[in-house]
């Protein structure tokens, strides 16, 4: 009982600073000096009944100053020596109901780390009651106490955690046993297949350790495990903010440099690895943008004009004047040109009002671009009133505001369509075909709220798509509807389409139809059309439905409404450019064949 109290007076230390080691060492002291201890896991009867607790901790939010909370764990640590298992987790289940405070969190995980010394099964459950937001902090809690008793049983119930669980509570489990693990423990880790995970957190272990005395080391450590790089972000940062704390001009370069060749190994189209890398150079030039810009332009490699555009970026979210003055230090170089842009950009981003009111200060081909910049950030941060009238200064400075009014109404349809559009419509700050254009890309938005409301405007601002009727404005306000499987409001909209597009604005419902998996409803609704246009609406469907659901084509190939249908999507899979027949069993060759030797015969 000394030593744990011990451990969690130190891991009180480390979890709260100077204050919480003053608690876990006055824990330690008041346990210490007391004659009545009971062995680790002894289930006591003697003391407190469970509905006379000394304690209330239904109220922890209300603990604002640490010297309550000091005394509470005291009170706690004393009630510990003789508490049964059900009266700590009465308490637990008290905290359970408590606001997510600081204090509230510590006592839980003191009260978890005792209930998992006594029973770590009954534990588990008990915690499973918790706020969602605490749970994985006090599973984790738990398996490093469990840990400490019984590694191997530790490890078997950390393999039946849900996925997502689990790497948490492996790196518990590892961070609290002494390296190396023993050969017995690997073996249970590979018959359970979790080794993957383990290995995982053994590398996280010796990059912790490392990282004390050569950041630079555990960094490549990090990049020369076998764990996926991309899981292991937030150790990366923290490596790099203990490298970064060196203030030491060299240090800084080799951090840069080691930066550029791990860069230099991902993959174009790595998506996940580029976002890592970008997210620690963030971290990076933040330190000191102008020092690593001149890091990156001093030691060239591949890498330079590509980790230049990102290092501005970087610097000019965080001081764009100084960003503009520092490059130009290098006018008159090839880089300078895409590194104007990228600070102007930038500038009109993060501080759109000044951007406005220097845009005379940018070259007329890329205003139009810096005005759309700052207008899309204005409109993003719901400053739609301040964007709007930027637009008509702009407007009125003889400036180019097409792309502007594109951006500001593409993002403010993300949360108030309906008045995107009405501002749209009544506008004078765009011309007719710019207004037409951009009613592209609104009226489709707008039919999720108001389908009625946005077909009818289609129809008035649309035009005829002469070569390919799927692409006109209305039938784009139908597809929006059927594509989120409002296929209720979708088909009640036919009632407003007008005969000539009435056999395309079905397939575009009967399409999404197929892909929901709703065949009957397609079949269905394509029956309701003539008999001469429903082959057409048929073989609309084909191609679709064969690639998202091949073998429900064939068994409900015999549902079409007539044998003319079956036959308009037999011909259309068996054309050779499509290439589907080797995709097809012999016997679904056959009967489309029969079907399209029927149409010949005729």
């Amino acid at each position: 009982m000394k030593s744990r109290s011990l451990f969690l007076g130190i891991v009180g230390g480390l979890s709260g600073g100077i204050v919480l080691t003053l608690i876990g060492l006055l824990l330690y002291t008041s346990i210490t000096t007391s004659d009545s201890h009971i062995p680790d896991g002894t289930v006591s009867s003697a003391g407190t009944a469970t509905d006379q607790l000394p304690l209330d901790f239904s109220n922890l939010g209300d603990i604002s100053d640490t010297t309550t909370l000091v005394g509470q764990c005291l009170e706690l640590a004393l009630f510990f020596e003789t508490a049964t298992f059900d009266q700590i987790l009465e308490l637990f289940d008290q905290t359970v109901s408590s606001s997510g405070s600081f204090h509230t969190r510590y006592i839980q995980e003191f009260l978890v780390k005792q209930l998992a010394s006594m029973d770590p099964q009954a534990t588990l459950a008990a915690i499973q009651s918790s706020r969602p937001t605490r749970h994985l902090n006090l599973i984790a809690t738990l398996y490093s106490s469990w840990a400490t008793q019984d590694p191997a049983e530790a490890i078997k119930s950390a393999a039946r955690q849900a996925r997502h669980m689990q790497p948490a509570v492996i790196r518990a489990i590892v961070s609290t046993l002494p390296i190396p693990l023993s050969s017995d423990i690997l073996q249970l880790a590979d018959s359970l297949e979790i080794s993957g995970l383990v290995d995982e957190a053994l590398a996280e272990v010796a990059a912790k350790q490392l990282m004390r005395s050569s950041p630079q080391a555990a960094f490549e450590s990090i990049f020369s495990d076998n764990v996926d790089d991309v899981r292991q972000e937030s150790l990366l940062s923290e490596t790099i903010g203990t490298w970064m704390s060196e203030d030491d001009d060299e240090a800084l370069t080799l951090l840069l440099n080691g930066f550029r060749d791990e860069y230099a190994k991902i993959g174009l189209y790595d998506a996940p690895a580029n976002r890592l890398f970008l997210n620690l150079l963030n971290q990076i030039v933040q330190k000191d943008p102008h020092e690593f810009w001149q890091l990156n332009l001093d030691n060239p490699s591949n890498l330079r004009d590509s980790l230049n555009d990102h290092i501005l970026r970087v610097w000019a979210s965080l001081d764009p004047q100084a960003a503009m003055e520092a490059i130009s230090e290098i006018k008159g170089f090839e880089i300078f040109e895409e590194s104007f842009r990228t600070v102007w950009r930038t500038w009109a981003e993060v501080q759109p009002t000044g951007a406005l009111q220097a845009v005379r200060q940018v070259p007329q081909e890329l205003r139009a671009t810096v005005i759309a910049y700052a207008v899309r950030s204005l409109a993003r941060t719901e400053r739609v009133e301040q964007a709007l009238s930027s637009i008509i200064q702009m407007k009125e400075l003889g400036e180019n505001v097409g792309l502007a009014v594109r951006w500001l109404t593409n993002t403010w349809i993300e949360y108030d369509v309906s008045a995107a559009t009405d501002w749209l419509l009544a506008t004078d700050s765009v011309n007719d075909t710019l207004r037409n254009s951009v009613l592209r890309e609104v009226l489709p938005a707008l039919a999720l709220s108001d389908p009625l409301r946005a077909y009818r405007l289609a129809v008035e601002y649309g035009k005829p798509e002469a070569f390919d009727q799927r692409l006109t404005l209305e039938n784009r306000v139908i597809e929006s509807l059927a594509q989120t499987g409002d296929f209720e409001r979708a088909t009640a909209l036919l009632q407003e389409v007008d005969e000539s597009l009435l056999v395309t604005a079905r397939s575009t419902i009967g399409l999404s139809l197929v892909s929901f998996g709703k065949i009957d409803e397609a079949i269905a609704l394509g029956s309701e059309l003539a008999p001469s246009d429903q082959p057409q609406y048929f073989q609309n469907l084909a191609i679709l439905w064969f690639q998202l659901r091949p073998d429900e084509l064939f068994e409900n190939l015999a549902e079409l409404p007539t044998v003319e249908s079956q036959q308009s999507v037999a011909t259309t899979l068996l054309q050779d450019w499509l290439e589907y027949r080797a995709e097809m069993s012999q016997d679904e060759i056959s009967l489309l064949e029969n079907l399209v030797s029927e149409t010949k015969s005729q």
